[in-house]
């Protein structure tokens, strides 16, 4: 089949394979097997190259996996400098915060708060640690979306501002 099964197919492959390339090379060596194989997908930027190159990455043993994707994830982290200083320039901001911890033995329930941080306007965001297993975040999602529907005034300023006693504004910032 040499045609696209999706929309992008092509584009989102050779992305993935040009962000995997150099933590390959550094985790595993310039003459790995994988690292030929990716850089031969990029030239040729065939479909059946690049899946390939992507069935080679899907077929290594999972901690070797999941320690490249780890490679991915921090290699694309801007430095701890930059992120400090456009935090400094950002007034805090109240959101609910639910976490769950899945990480454990055992499943840790779902807490809820209000928590003031410095991060960009949205009206939805959610943060998954990268490993986190998807089935776990998706049951820890579930288990929150259950918890609004249960109860609509968790996503309320007037019960939060109520429940604090008043002591806040409605945006969050402290009353004298």
């Amino acid at each position: 089949m040499h045609e696209e099964r999706y929309p992008g197919e092509r584009r989102g492959l050779s992305l993935f394979l040009e962000s995997l390339l150099p933590v390959v090379g550094r985790e595993l060596g310039r003459d790995s097997m994988l690292h030929h194989c990716i850089r031969r997908a990029l030239r040729s930027m065939t479909l059946q190259q690049l899946r390939h190159a992507r069935q080679m990455f899907n077929n290594l043993p999972r901690e070797l996996r999941t320690s490249l994707s780890r490679g991915l994830v921090s290699a694309s982290a801007p430095p701890r400098g930059e992120l400090l200083e456009a935090y400094s320039q950002r007034e805090p901001a109240p959101f609910v915060c639910f976490e769950s911890e899945t990480g454990g033995a055992e499943p840790t329930p779902t807490t809820v708060g209000i928590r003031h941080e410095l991060l960009e306007s949205s009206e939805v965001r959610v943060l998954v640690r990268p490993g986190t297993l998807p089935s776990s975040a998706a049951s820890s999602l579930r288990e929150i979306a259950d918890m609004i529907e249960g109860d609509r005034r968790l996503l309320s300023d007037r019960y939060w501002w109520q429940r604090d006693g008043g002591r806040r504004d409605r945006d969050g910032a402290e009353r004298s």
